[in-house]
């Protein structure tokens, strides 16, 4: 029992990111429609929630939020805060690019996608670092990774500002 409470001591943070950017490419993907609409009779849309593939996304962000978060713990020791602005960036990129990986993987065995794995694989790690930094998403990806960076920037160096 005590390994599992030292492992929810120190990754417990890095759970609760991951959980947060879970919905990130949930809304993007549109697997949580943002509203279910009617306009008349003969147009009746009603969007489905696509709960596997919300889980996939949930499965994907934990693992990314826990390794992004115990990495940065140790490169945001002891820098100043006016040099957050490089590492959020590389926080966004890293952990994007983890995403992809393990979206993929894990989308390839439980969404059984008609894609071959390599195709699957490669295209997952360029898209969604390409989304979150070259797409109009990027406008709100970027500043919320900031926000994360300078959040565990403000844990790891015990900043005054609390």
């Amino acid at each position: 029992m005590t390994k599992l409470a030292n492992f929810w001591r120190n990754h417990r943070l890095g759970m609760f990111y991951g959980a947060l950017w879970a919905f990130a490419p949930m809304l993007i993907l549109e697997r949580i429609p943002l509203g279910n609409y009617y306009s008349d009779p003969d147009d009746f849309k009603q969007l489905p929630f696509d709960w596997l593939a919300c889980l996939v996304m949930l499965a994907a962000s934990l693992p990314t939020g826990v390794l992004v978060t115990w990495l940065f713990r140790r490169w945001l020791k002891d820098i100043r805060a006016s040099r957050l602005w490089l590492w959020s960036p590389l926080a966004l990129l890293i952990g994007t690019t983890l995403y992809g990986l393990l979206y993929s993987q894990f989308g390839w065995v439980f969404l059984k996608t008609s894609e071959t794995w390599g195709e699957l694989t490669l295209g997952s790690l360029i898209v969604h670092p390409a989304m979150s930094f070259f797409s109009l998403f990027a406008i709100v990806l970027i500043p919320l990774a900031g926000l994360n960076t300078w959040h565990l920037w403000r844990r790891v160096n015990d900043s005054p500002c609390d």
